[in-house]
């Protein structure tokens, strides 16, 4: 089972393919950033999970572990294209397309489509665009233009389980003021055996017991 952020990563890359831009241009996906680019891997897409940064819902120590989560993702378009004005162009291009997610409905956590406990995007919280101008091959022969789009999204509350709390069996409490070492001082030493639920049940049925049989008696 992948994360929600993992979830929607896989997701976006899926709408990326899907989009006219890129179909039918023998375009070469990846949501891996270890993967090296090469000559033939051009034209280029990857979807990457760049970073995912989870602050308190509230108070950080009280009730179960939530988290208000954005995650960061990560588009880089490469082309290749002789005349740089024309690849720029092109790289405008699949900015248009890529801007198509913030109207695509299936995107958003909207009323009617989260189901069954699905993650899904609240909310786009920031977007950065570049473009960058190389070459690769073996002699770098192959000028290529770049698109890297950074976008933030609000995925909202996460919830973690709880941790596992054992049974509150005894409270003990000692005095030490004002040094553990003053003789003159008298110290308070408490201790309280708690009654759970195993140890009341018992408790229960023993004066059950007990009662019944001096009714008999």
């Amino acid at each position: 089972m992948s994360t929600e952020a993992f979830t929607i990563r896989d997701r976006l890359m899926a709408k990326v393919k899907a989009m006219s831009f890129f179909t039918g241009h023998n375009f070469t996906f990846t949501t891996n950033k270890s993967v090296t680019i090469q000559p033939e891997s051009i034209p280029f897409c990857g979807v990457y999970l760049i970073e995912e940064v989870g602050t308190p819902d509230g108070d950080a120590n009280v009730a179960e572990n939530r988290f208000r989560t954005t995650a960061r993702y990560g588009f880089s378009v490469i082309v290749q294209n002789n005349d740089m004005e024309a690849a720029e162009q092109r790289l405008d291009d699949a900015m248009v397309a890529l801007n198509g997610l913030f109207s695509d409905p299936t995107v958003y956590n909207w009323e009617g489509y989260q189901k069954n406990g699905e993650a899904a995007i609240q909310a786009f919280s920031r977007g950065s665009r570049t473009h960058a101008f190389g070459a690769v091959g073996m002699d770098n022969e192959i000028p290529i233009a770049e698109l890297r789009f950074d976008m933030s999204c609000d995925l909202g509350v996460i919830m973690h389980p709880t941790i596992e709390i054992y049974d509150f069996e005894r409270l003990h409490i000692e005095t030490r003021y004002p040094k553990p070492n003053e003789q003159n001082v008298q110290q308070i030493i408490a201790q309280w055996d708690i009654l759970n639920a195993e140890t009341i049940g018992t408790v229960l049925a023993v004066r059950c017991y007990l009662f019944c049989n001096a009714i008999v008696v």
